[in-house]
Protein backbone atom coordinates (compact mmCIF):
# COMPACT_ATOMS: atom_id res chain seq x y z
CA UNK A 1 0.00 0.00 0.00
CA UNK A 2 1.55 3.64 -0.98
CA UNK A 3 2.42 5.83 1.61
CA UNK A 4 -0.25 8.67 2.26
CA UNK A 5 1.16 12.51 2.80
CA UNK A 6 0.41 14.37 5.62
CA UNK A 7 -1.60 17.54 5.01
CA UNK A 8 -0.78 20.39 7.05
CA UNK A 9 -2.94 23.62 7.58
CA UNK A 10 -1.14 26.99 8.25
CA UNK A 11 -1.04 30.44 7.75
CA UNK A 12 1.00 32.60 5.75
CA UNK A 13 2.95 35.20 8.39
CA UNK A 14 1.59 35.45 11.84
CA UNK A 15 1.61 38.97 12.76
CA UNK A 16 -2.18 41.11 12.25
CA UNK A 17 -3.47 43.43 13.83
CA UNK A 18 -6.95 42.29 13.20
CA UNK A 19 -6.71 38.98 14.49
CA UNK A 20 -6.01 40.61 18.24
CA UNK A 21 -8.46 40.42 20.21
CA UNK A 22 -10.27 37.21 17.89
CA UNK A 23 -7.96 34.58 16.97
CA UNK A 24 -5.17 36.05 19.84
CA UNK A 25 -6.91 36.47 23.36
CA UNK A 26 -6.79 39.62 24.32
CA UNK A 27 -4.21 40.60 26.26
CA UNK A 28 -1.98 38.24 24.36
CA UNK A 29 1.89 40.12 23.90
CA UNK A 30 2.93 40.64 20.35
CA UNK A 31 5.88 38.65 21.16
CA UNK A 32 3.91 35.63 21.97
CA UNK A 33 1.97 35.31 18.84
CA UNK A 34 3.90 33.09 16.90
CA UNK A 35 3.93 30.49 19.99
CA UNK A 36 -0.04 31.34 20.32
CA UNK A 37 -0.61 30.31 16.66
CA UNK A 38 2.10 27.06 16.68
CA UNK A 39 0.12 25.44 19.31
CA UNK A 40 -3.49 25.82 17.04
CA UNK A 41 -1.91 24.87 13.64
CA UNK A 42 0.48 23.03 12.09
CA UNK A 43 2.54 24.83 9.82
CA UNK A 44 3.03 28.91 9.33
CA UNK A 45 4.88 30.31 6.25
CA UNK A 46 7.86 32.69 7.12
CA UNK A 47 6.49 35.67 5.49
CA UNK A 48 9.66 38.40 6.79
CA UNK A 49 12.06 35.54 4.47
CA UNK A 50 10.44 37.61 0.66
CA UNK A 51 11.50 40.99 1.90
CA UNK A 52 15.17 39.93 3.52
CA UNK A 53 17.58 37.26 4.95
CA UNK A 54 16.78 36.01 8.61
CA UNK A 55 20.04 35.41 10.33
CA UNK A 56 20.36 32.12 11.66
CA UNK A 57 19.96 33.12 15.52
CA UNK A 58 16.37 34.86 14.50
CA UNK A 59 15.40 31.06 12.73
CA UNK A 60 16.94 29.43 16.43
CA UNK A 61 14.19 31.59 18.51
CA UNK A 62 11.26 30.88 15.75
CA UNK A 63 12.39 27.24 16.43
CA UNK A 64 12.82 27.59 20.50
CA UNK A 65 9.56 29.60 20.29
CA UNK A 66 7.28 26.63 18.58
CA UNK A 67 7.04 22.92 19.24
CA UNK A 68 9.11 19.96 18.13
CA UNK A 69 6.31 18.75 15.34
CA UNK A 70 5.94 22.40 13.66
CA UNK A 71 6.93 22.94 10.08
CA UNK A 72 7.96 26.02 8.90
CA UNK A 73 7.50 27.13 4.86
CA UNK A 74 9.77 29.61 3.87
CA UNK A 75 8.76 32.10 1.14
CA UNK A 76 11.33 32.48 -1.32
CA UNK A 77 12.75 36.17 -1.67
CA UNK A 78 11.60 38.71 -4.31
Amino acid sequence: MAKQGKIRVGIGGWTFEPWRGTFYPKGLPHARELQYASEHLTTIEINGTFYRTQTAATFAKWAKETPDNFVFSVKGPR
